[in-house]
Order: C-alpha cells, then structure tokens, then sequence
C-alpha cells in the first residue's frame, strides 16, 4: 500500500512492521469437551425441499470420505430430517385416524351399509384431487398441508352425506315406479344448490388466510389451501360420482329410522320444544353467552405458535463480556465433560462460540450456543425433558457468575426471526445513558426473577 506526498511515496513499511498474520480469531467450535472442532453450516436454497436436500447432502459426504486426509471424518451432529418425517408421519397418523372415525361414525348413524360406504367414497378420492392440486401449485406434503387435510376430513364428507341421505330417503319411498337412475337424478338435484352454497361458505372461511404475509403466510396458507383443495374435490365428487356410486349400492326398499335416530330424536325433541317456545330466553341468553366469551377471550394466553418438542436442546451459556477467547475455550470444554459424565441422557455436545469466519451468525466471545444432541427416549433415566434441564442446572450450578437459559434448534431461529432474541420473552430498554441502561436492566432482571 502507497500513500504519495510531494516528496514522494510513502509506505506503510517506512514507519510500521509489516508481519504476515492469520486473521484475528473471533470464535471456535469444541465438541464433546475434548478439543477444537471445525463446524460446518449447510443452507437449503430457498423453495428447496428440505428431506431431499438432506439426503442428498449425506450421499456426498460418503463420497467425500475417501479423499478426506487420514485422522480427518466428517460427523453430522445436527440432523433435520429425522424430526422432520416424525412430524409429517405423526400427521399421516392423525389423518388416517380421521379417515377410519369417520367412516364408523358413517356406519353407526347411517345405519346402512351400503350407504355408509357410497359416503366414504368421497374420502380417498376428494384428497387424491387434493394431492394432485398440490402438485400443481408446488405445495410438498409437510407438517402444514397434511394438518389442513387432517382438519378437512369430517368436512369432506357433509355434502356427500346430504346427497346419499336424500337418495336414500327417495329410493325407499313407496311409488317405485320411475327408474332407479331417475330416482337418483331427482333426489341430487333437489339438495344441489344446498351442497354448493354450504361447501362453498365453509371455503370462504379459510380464503383470509391466503392473504397473510410474512412468516404468518408461509406457514399458514398451505394449510388453506390444502383444506379449499379438499372441498373443491369433495363437492365436485358430491353432484357426480357420489350419485352413480349411490344408484350402484343403494337399494329401492322402504327407508327405516334406525334406533340410533329414534334415541337422539326423543332427545333432541322436548330441548326443540323447550327453545321455541322461550325464543326471547334464548335469543337473549346467546348474546349474553358471546359477551361472556369476547370477555373471556382477553384472559386466555395467547402465543404465535405452540412449542414443538424438537428431541435436542441448546443451551446457551454467557459468561461475563470481558471474558478472552481462551478462558471461553476452556469454560465451554469443562462444561461439556462434567454434563457428559454426569447427565447419562446426553449423546453428542458441540457448543459454537462468538462469530464464524463468514458472519453469518454473529455473536460475541461471551456467547455459546451448546447443542446437546439427546439418546432415543427409550434410553433416558428422567421422566422427561423438563427433569432432563432440571437436572444439567444443577449440575451447572457451580460455574458461578454465568447465565444459562434453554431452547432448541428450530425455536431458537424462530425467537430471533420475531424478536430478534433468543428466547420467547425479551424485554428492551431503549436510551443513551448506559450508567442508566445498566441500572434499569439490572432492576428488570431482579423483578422477572422473583415471577
């Protein structure tokens, strides 16, 4: 580097040392509390789908491994794709459940058979044309879309059961002399306009969570979207196959109350009496009701999203500002060998300190974000989870003069995505004067300590 002056170029050589150095280290990865490690951060591009990514990623690494310099392996410590498929499998679970209630639920009211299965029709083939329309507009089947199938399934099958229930009725009527097919026609055609506008209603419910943006609108407009897909299938299904199935299985004899219906008829029939002959009561009861419950609204928690059990941990540990890299080297490898011997449901420990090479995720020497990777549940000694933290605070107990707070993976992303902290509180002081800044946080923390 030159500088020039009227006498002449001047080099920093002239009146400095020059010394070839490696770049000022800003933070350091150590794993299971027996050295430095080297971390590396694999990123999805944006619309990737992240179990395909996953997967493609491990193939590499095996390839990789021969030409790897002897002593060197590469270990994932963090996987996504396990908790992912738990999660969209736990959901297909919740669906298929859905699938088989509502198909007894079918055959213990309908009392039939046959017509209980024209109904179930409409299920398989109401979410293949949801399938295929998620296939269309790029939707994956993940924990979202299916939560919206699973919430679709007992509406699904309303519209079917009004038409089957009508053909039923006209079927087993007593002038049996119009064709079957006829018969079909007419009952359809009678509660067709019924079935659009009552579907259609059900949809229009959902459509306002199309129009959220953000983080709001990439997690909850597959859901909307999945469950219009669904009924646009369902009630298309109701006016044309649900009516050739229905004349296939359906029989031409006299239709009969079931005891089931006579039950919830006796019972249904003196609470109908009962309400209209005190409409004002009731009508006057209802909006007491829906006071009660906007009041009630106002005191119930609420929250962006419930917490996910993930499986891991992160435990975040900040020791005091001024501390040096080394001394943080050495707090973070002491911390992992005394939980690893001590918290038997503990597998892998890789705690990542201050700030990588390329900024990404930057932090200061003081802040470590220990992953505990845990053991299959089936192993564990504590009851759960919340024992399993109980536990490491104890153990942690005597590295005084340090801050320790918990969360996981993917809630830690979300925390600092909405509040740009990494917890699901925080609280921000704002001003200029940090003698002040210092007190009033130190008053805060006192006050939230003893909650």
């Amino acid at each position: 580097m030159t500088i020039h002056s009227h006498n002449g170029p001047i080099r920093i050589g002239d009146f400095c040392a020059l010394n070839e150095e490696s770049r000022t280290r800003l933070g350091f990865v150590t794993k299971n509390g027996l050295g430095e490690a080297t971390e590396g951060l694999v990123m999805a591009l944006r619309g990737a789908n992240a179990k395909e990514s996953i997967i493609d990623i491990k193939e590499r690494l095996e390839a990789l491994k021969p030409t790897l310099p002897k002593g060197i392996t590469v270990v994932p410590f963090y996987d996504r794709s396990e908790l992912t498929q738990k999660a969209v499998d736990t959901v297909s679970e919740a669906l298929l459940e859905a699938v088989v209630l509502v198909i007894l639920l079918l055959l213990l009211f309908l009392g039939d058979v046959r017509a209980a299965i024209s109904v179930a029709v409409i299920l398989p083939l109401s979410l293949s044309i949801a399938f295929i329309m998620m296939r269309y507009f790029g939707i994956t089947a993940n924990l979202m879309s299916l939560g919206g199938l699973a919430i679709a399934v007992g509406m699904l099958v309303d519209s079917a059961v009004v038409v089957v229930e009508n053909t039923f009725a006209k079927l087993g009527e007593a002038d049996q002399k119009l064709p079957k097919l006829h018969l079909v026609y007419r009952a359809t055609k009678e509660v067709s306009v019924s079935v659009f506008s009552g579907l259609l209603i059900i949809a229009v419910v959902f459509l306002p969570l199309l129009t959220l943006e953000g983080l709001e609108g990439k997690l909850f407009a597959p859901v909307a979207m999945t469950i219009v897909f669904a009924l646009l299938g369902s009630l298309i299904l109701s006016l044309t196959v649900i009516p050739v199935v229905s004349s296939l299985l359906l029989k031409t004899v006299p239709h009969s109350e079931t005891r089931l219906d006579r039950f919830f008829a006796q019972l249904y029939a003196p609470i109908l009496n009962f309400a209209l002959t005190r409409t004002k009561t009731l009508f006057f009861a209802a909006i007491a009701f829906l006071v009660i419950s906007f009041s009630l609204f106002g005191l119930v928690g609420k929250t962006f999203m419930p917490t996910l059990d993930e499986g891991d941990l992160i435990l975040i540990v900040e020791p005091m500002p001024s501390i040096s890299l080394e001394a943080s080297k050495d707090l973070n490898l002491a911390i992992q060998k005394e939980l690893l011997s001590t918290i038997p449901e503990i597998k892998t420990i890789v705690a990542r300190t201050g700030t990588d090479e390329l900024g990404l995720d930057p932090m200061t020497l003081n802040q470590t974000d220990t992953f505990l990777i845990l053991k299959p549940k089936e192993q564990w000694k504590a009851k759960n989870k919340e024992e399993i933290m109980k536990n490491i605070m104890i153990v942690l107990k005597p590295f005084t003069g340090i801050s320790f707070s918990f969360t996981q993976p993917i809630d830690m992303r979300i925390s600092e995505m909405l509040t740009g902290t990494r917890g699901d509180l925080a609280v921000k002081i704002f001003g200029t004067d940090i003698d002040t800044l210092n007190k009033l946080s130190e008053e805060v923390g006192t006050i939230l300590e003893g909650i």
